[in-house]
This record gives C-alpha cells, sequence and structure tokens, in this order.
C-alpha cells in the first residue's frame, strides 16, 4: 500500500503570535478550563511547536491577561479572559486549518480516553499487613452500575482479581446481576 507523501508532514509553529492563538483555541475547543499539563499535551501532539517557546507564549499570555489561572478540581488550570476570547473571535483565521484540526482531533481523542479511564476503576487496597482488598467500581456515563469491595487476602491474589476484573469488567457486573435475577425468580 502506497503511503500518502504528505501523511508525515507537519507545520512548524514558530510565531509567537500563531502559538498563543492556538493555545487560545486549544482552551476553547475543550470547553472547560485545562491544566498546564494538558494544554502542553494538545499543543506537542498536535502541532510541530518548540516547547520553549510554548512555554514563553503561555507565559506572556498570563502576563498579557488573554488567560488566567483558575483553581479547579484541585488542580491549577487555564481559561480563557474576556480579553483573550476577543483575541480569538478576531483571528481565529489565521490558525490554519490543518492546525485547527489537528488541535481538535488532539484534544477530541484525550477526553476519550479520560473519559474511558473514568468509567473502569480496580484499586488494591491494604487492610493489615499481609492482607488486601480490591476495591472495584463500573461506570457507564454518570450511572454507577457496580461499586464493590471484595477481601482478597494475599496482594498476589489481588493482583489476580484486579487483571481479571480489567480484562473483562462487563462479566461480572453480567454474573452478578443475573445471578440475583435467577434468585429473585426462583423465589
Amino acid at each position: 500500500m502506497k503511503k500518502n507523501f504528505l501523511e508525515n508532514v507537519y507545520y512548524r509553529l514558530n510565531d509567537e503570535t500563531e502559538i498563543k492563538l492556538s493555545v487560545l483555541f486549544c482552551i476553547r475547543h475543550a470547553d472547560m478550563p485545562i491544566s498546564d499539563i494538558e494544554l502542553k499535551h494538545f499543543m506537542l501532539d498536535a502541532t510541530s511547536v518548540d516547547f520553549i517557546d510554548l512555554c514563553s507564549a503561555i507565559s506572556a499570555m498570563l502576563e498579557e491577561k488573554y488567560i488566567e489561572i483558575v483553581w479547579r478540581d484541585e488542580i491549577e488550570k487555564y481559561e480563557m479572559t474576556q480579553r483573550g476570547t476577543e483575541l480569538l473571535d478576531m483571528f481565529e483565521y489565521k490558525i490554519m486549518a490543518s492546525v485547527r484540526s489537528s488541535l481538535r482531533r488532539a484534544i477530541d481523542e484525550y477526553f476519550r480516553r479520560e473519559e474511558e479511564k473514568e468509567k473502569v476503576r480496580a484499586e488494591i487496597v491494604p487492610i493489615d499487613r499481609d492482607t488486601y482488598s480490591l476495591e472495584i467500581e463500573l461506570k457507564e456515563g454518570k450511572n454507577t452500575l457496580l461499586s464493590m469491595n471484595v477481601f482478597a487476602g494475599s496482594r498476589e491474589k489481588a493482583i489476580l482479581m484486579r487483571r481479571a476484573f480489567l480484562k473483562d469488567p462487563m462479566a461480572l457486573y453480567t454474573e452478578i446481576a443475573s445471578s440475583l435475577y435467577k434468585k429473585d425468580t426462583e423465589e
């Protein structure tokens, strides 16, 4: 199969104004305050920008009051100010379409992965020195399908239980739900 010759071509963001507009675009597309790490991840994943240039642009934007730091979810995050919103409204068209598309893709993929992580949780919790339990949770959207704490005994057994649950979390839910349903219909 022949590869598209443009597949590995990146537009290098090296103009400070382009970098600033792209940062504002990220915050707007995320539609929520985003952390420093998230912002840098989006920019570095979607564009070919120098890390030092990116950090300088973010610092300058804070000083120029285009973005501000807010406290959300016990973390400092960036949010666009009114001034930043007005700037992006006027000059968003100056960001190349390919850069906007790459940024949208990177942001959407990141939040999709984060949402998937939140659906299934399995944590090994020490009870005392040599005994452990496994806390599991399975969600669908905002609804909790299953939440339980299972005594495992040894750490090795807790690890095996965790692996089995993470491999197919719906299997445990289905087994428990069908078991409860069978008992109810038998009575």
